[in-house]
């Protein structure tokens, strides 16, 4: 199958890469040059499994039942990692967490359950698999992750409201979920540790916890409102140069970077993520066949979610979380979970313009 240079997706590849470029900036200033370096590396590592996932074709290798297999396997992972209670895999100096894999493996496990399936509505029998294939990953993930838990359910949510649900079945699906709310809440409160039960207070009690417990968050606006229209410049940011800012590499690096180039860097950063999102659900829309569809709208779902996420906790819309800002935030998991579920967007791209 020939694939002509043209038919690539150029704005997708500029917000990448700049995205990336901005990253690294972040880095070298919130952590120095050693998590500068380290990043790089990740940066690299991450450039080959998104060119190794661009070049394969997405319809050989994301066969359903290679993927359930792979599933299968990280299923065994998980559950040594719960009753381990860690969170983190530990190899030659290096760590990586396994939950940030979640995502593009359960995108790509329901992209090919439902391309595979394929009804205008989906059934309620295969509603219950799917919903039964996301739910054990994220009971384990939970033991030890609950953000991540999470995310990973909103995203699964997403990509299933996508493949098409009755009225009758969303709205007694809600139902249950409310009274189950209701009688689980109390005892998932109880099993929350300190800190996240803290967060919550201050966020719903902002004036009345104790300021320890809102510090994070204060810190986060005081550095996002001291940049100003365009910052304070590269390096000059004191919040983060007075180490006044915590978790400034990671979960923060936003506040960093919005205190060094101010509005206008902020909305340019947040301009990219908007572009590269919409270039996935552009891709879903002029896929030829359901599997890519499903993959493309998968991984721009992932991305908004991810984003939008970690910009409210910084922002103080939602509860701050333990999520990394794609791209911007120091980690090697987070970049090549999305560089390969960009990766398999990017397939999807390519062939997009290919009669099969």
């Amino acid at each position: 199958m020939r694939i002509k240079i043209w038919f690539y997706d150029w704005p997708f590849f500029f917000a990448l890469v700049l995205l990336m470029v901005a990253g690294l900036v972040n880095q070298m200033s919130a952590g120095g040059q050693a998590l500068f370096l380290r990043q790089s590396l990740w940066m690299g590592g991450g450039l080959l499994l998104f060119s190794v996932f661009w070049w394969l074709d997405y319809h050989k290798i994301l066969t359903f039942q290679r993927i359930l297999g792979l599933y299968l396997g990280f299923l065994g992972l998980l559950l040594f990692m719960a009753l381990q209670h860690k969170r983190w895999v530990y190899f030659g100096g290096f760590s990586l967490q396994p939950s940030e894999f979640a995502k593009p493996l359960i995108v790509a496990l329901l992209a090919s359950l439902f391309s595979e399936n394929r009804e205008e509505i989906i059934s309620p029998s295969l509603l219950g698999i799917s919903l039964a294939l996301v739910l054990i990953p994220v009971l384990l993930i939970a033991v030890t992750d609950l953000d991540q838990a999470f995310l990973l359910l909103v995203i699964a949510a997403t990509v299933i409201l996508f493949a098409g649900i009755s009225k009758r079945i969303l709205i007694g699906i809600l139902i249950l979920g409310m009274m189950s709310f209701l009688v689980i809440g109390p005892l998932v409160w109880k099993q929350l540790k300190p800190y996240q039960k803290a967060r919550l207070e201050a966020f719903l009690k902002p004036g009345k916890t104790h300021k320890r417990w809102s510090y994070q968050t204060r810190q986060a606006l005081i550095a996002l409102g001291s940049g100003g229209l365009t910052g304070q410049g590269f390096k000059q940011g004191l919040s983060s140069k007075l180490h006044y800012l915590p978790a400034k590499h990671t979960d923060l690096a936003f506040a960093v970077w919005g205190e060094e180039w101010g509005f206008v860097g902020s909305m340019v950063v947040v301009s990219l993520f908007a572009l590269l999102i919409g270039c996935n659900l552009k891709a879903a829309y002029s896929a030829k066949d359901m599997l890519g569809r499903f993959l493309a709208f998968g991984c721009g779902a992932t991305l908004f979610w991810e984003v939008f996420f970690n910009l409210a906790g910084v922002v103080r819309l939602l509860p701050a979380a333990s999520l990394p800002l794609p791209f911007l935030s120091y980690g090697g998991s987070s970049v090549f979970a999305n560089m390969i579920m960009l990766g398999f967007a990017a397939s999807v791209m390519r062939r997009r313009f290919s009669f099969l």
